[in-house]
């Protein structure tokens, strides 16, 4: 797996990207200009496509109460994706795929979910 065939394949998938980096790519899915969504990138690794968007929520933003209870039921429901806490307690959204088979469709199929997760947690924490 190379970054420029990961990069053609998130192309594939109605998406933006640019270098980040030299692992790194920067995603803008199209069509989402209503409620633009935080950064989403896709890192390569000898092993892994890690995908994060991120933050979904900063350490210092407003929380609901039970938010907690949200990314765990979340969590819960969602397939190829989870919610999790970053070093300094920002909510982000990611998900990992081996690369050793990888293909197209597992790839735009976790862009698609990682795009729909993020907007319906910002609908669900009414957060914006």
């Amino acid at each position: 797996m190379d970054l420029a065939t990961l990069r053609a394949w998130i192309e594939a998938a109605s998406c933006d990207v640019s270098p980040e980096n030299a692992t790194t790519l920067r995603i803008e899915p199209k069509g989402y200009d209503d409620s633009p969504l935080p950064p989403f990138f896709a890192q390569l690794s000898e092993n892994w496509a890690l995908f994060s968007m991120l933050p979904m929520l900063g350490p210092a933003d407003l929380r609901p109460d039970n938010l907690s209870r949200i990314l765990l039921a979340a969590n819960r429901e969602m397939r190829l994706a989870k919610f999790a806490l970053d070093a300094e307690g920002a909510v982000i959204l990611c998900a990992e795929l081996p690369t050793e088979s990888l293909d197209a469709s597992e790839v735009a199929d976790v862009v698609r979910r990682v795009v729909g997760y993020a907007r319906r947690f910002r609908e669900t924490t009414t957060l914006r």
